[in-house]
């Protein structure tokens, strides 16, 4: 008698599928770093909206530059921050 096995999910589509969800989640976790950023910025330093629109702007690019390797890592910003204005960002 041949037995019946239930086949899962094709493993090429099961990668895009954890791809796409990671993709998902890093983009509500960089929103929300975004957004509380601009609560910073507007709350304690009295950023208004077109400075806040400057900011998102400049963000964007420093973002877009990470995305397409010309920064090669966190890293890289890390040691930006570290060399020009000596802060380490702790979490």
């Amino acid at each position: 008698m041949k037995k019946h096995t239930r086949k899962g999910m094709n493993p090429a589509l099961a990668a895009l599928s954890r791809r796409h969800e990671e993709y998902s989640l890093i983009r509500a976790a960089g929103k929300a770093n975004l957004i509380l950023t601009l609560m910073v910025l507007h709350d304690k330093f009295g950023f208004g909206q077109k400075r806040c629109e400057r900011f998102i702007e400049e963000y964007r690019k420093q973002l877009e530059a990470y995305n397409e390797g010309y920064v090669e890592s966190v890293r890289d910003f890390e040691e930006v921050l570290k060399d020009e204005m000596g802060i380490e960002v702790q979490l």
